[in-house]
Parts: structure tokens; C-alpha cells; sequence
């Protein structure tokens, strides 16, 4: 019935095309029972109304639990095709803000290679040799790539306004996005890898240098914490190196609660 009104006014095709954008949003941020439980892990860092910068966004499987939060989020992604992807489900979402591009030391542009598995594209040859060389994905290939705009950290900060919490998840590129930010946040989290953990210690080093730190750490997509409390610097990364040394293949996202000198 509604849809026999709506075609004798003007503009109805705009109306309806609204209602398709508006329909595909919810339908996205839908959660699963599964879902449900990742978006009660986050609560503890996040807030309603407060800010999220998720780095390495992709196809906005995080986006969408911060989204349930009531959070507002910037998603930072490079690759065309999941953007696209992004816009088409979050269009309509005035708490969700899309930026085209990668995150880096510098403003400028670079490359990134496109793998097989869109959530493998990485823009560093390290991390993809580590990976493929440990046999972890051995299977994929990165025969294609992308030019890419970077900007900083710092830079949408002015933009955007500080973060709350900080997600970065960009396949071994974390250091180099790490390094376009100058001023300590509340919450970040970093993927880590087993075979490219010294980058993962650069990246904590790093954070130390901007305020006082201490750590956690969930293992796989599991957003369940594997240790028991926060712990400082040096007695982490030691704990973490060992977990790594003796599991090869172990990944995970690593929690770090910050705070100013």
C-alpha cells in the first residue's frame, strides 16, 4: 500500500531509493548472537557518542559493533572496491564517516597489493613475505596492486577530533601508521602476527615514547582476553615473544590502555 502512494507523488523515485539505502543499513548492522558478545568486549573501551578511528576497515565487520554501540566512527580504508562496499551499506549512517585512503608516516602515496583475500592486501612486502614463507598463506597471492592517497593519524585528528579508541588492522603496515600520530589516545589495539612480531614490539616501543602504556592481549577474532590484567612494557613484550616464539602461528589484536606523562 505504501508503495502504491509513493509512486503518485514527484519524486518517488528518489523516496524510493532512500528507503532501499535506508533498509540495507539496518539490515547490515544486524548482530548475531555471536556479534552480540563482541559488541559487550568493546564496551569496555567505548562509549556511547564517543569517537573510533578503525584502520584498515575493509568490509566493516568492526565498524558495524562499534556502530551498535552508539559509537561515532571514521573508517579508514584504501581499497576502491570495499569503499564501495562500505558506502553502499552505510550511506545513510550519520554516525558512520568514510575515508578513502591509507594511513602512513607522511602524507603522500604508495601502494597497496591486492590479495587474492581482500583481507590479506597489504602495503608491506615484509609482512606478506613472513607470512607466506611460514606457510600461514601460502595459498594467496598478491598479483595485483593499487595506488593509494596516505595521510596521518595526526592529520584527521584535526580533522576529526581525538579518538576514544584506536583499531588498526592493515597486515604489518600498523608501525607506519603508528608513526603519523604525535599525541597518546585512551585505547588502541593492534593485530599482531606471530612470524612479523618485532614489528608488533616496534609499535608498542613506539607507544611508550607518546605516554604510559600497559597491555593485553585476544587471541584470533575470539575479542576475549587471554591474560588475566593489564600489564606494563617490558614484562609483556617478553611474555608475548615467548607466546610467539612457541606458537608459530598464533594472531591476535593487542590491547593497550594509554595514558599521558
Amino acid at each position: 500500500m505504501i508503495k502504491k502512494i509513493i509512486k503518485k507523488f514527484p519524486g518517488a523515485t528518489w523516496l524510493n531509493d532512500f528507503l532501499l539505502e535506508r533498509k540495507i543499513m539496518r539490515n547490515f548492522l544486524v548482530c548475531s548472537s555471536l556479534e552480540f558478545e563482541q559488541v559487550n568486549f568493546y564496551k569496555q573501551f567505548i562509549k556511547r557518542n564517543e569517537l573510533v578511528f578503525d584502520v584498515g576497515c575493509n568490509v566493516g565487520c568492526r565498524t558495524k559493533l562499534f556502530l551498535n554501540l552508539g559509537a561515532k566512527v571514521v573508517g579508514f580504508e584504501p581499497q576502491e572496491n570495499l569503499c564501495n562496499h562500505l558506502e553502499g551499506h552505510l550511506k545513510r549512517n550519520k554516525r558512520f564517516t568514510l575515508e578513502r585512503t591509507a594511513l602512513g608516516s607522511k602524507v603522500g602515496v604508495s601502494k597497496i597489493k591486492i590479495s587474492d583475500a581482500h583481507v590479506l592486501s597489504s602495503m608491506s612486502d615484509r609482512w606478506i613475505e613472513a607470512t607466506k614463507k611460514s606457510g600461514r598463506f601460502e595459498q594467496y597471492n598478491w598479483n595485483q596492486s593499487q595506488e593509494v592517497p596516505v595521510t596521518t593519524l595526526d592529520e584527521h585528528i584535526k580533522k576529526h577530533g581525538i579518538p576514544k579508541f584506536l583499531k588498526i588492522d592493515v597486515e604489518g603496515y600498523e608501525f607506519d601508521v603508528l608513526q603519523g600520530l604525535t599525541c597518546p589516545l585512551n585505547f588502541v589495539s593492534i593485530e599482531f602476527t606471530a612470524e612479523d612480531i618485532e614489528n608488533t614490539i616496534k609499535c608498542l616501543d613506539y607507544l611508550t615514547s607518546l605516554g604510559k602504556c600497559s597491555y593485553r592481549y585476544a587471541l584470533g577474532e575470539s575479542l576475549s582476553f587471554s591474560d588475566c590484567k593489564w600489564t606494563d612494557g617490558n614484562e609483556f613484550i617478553v611474555h608475548l615473544k615467548k607466546l610467539c616464539l612457541n606458537n608459530p602461528r598464533y594472531w591476535g589484536d593487542v590491547y593497550v590502555k594509554m595514558k599521558s606523562f
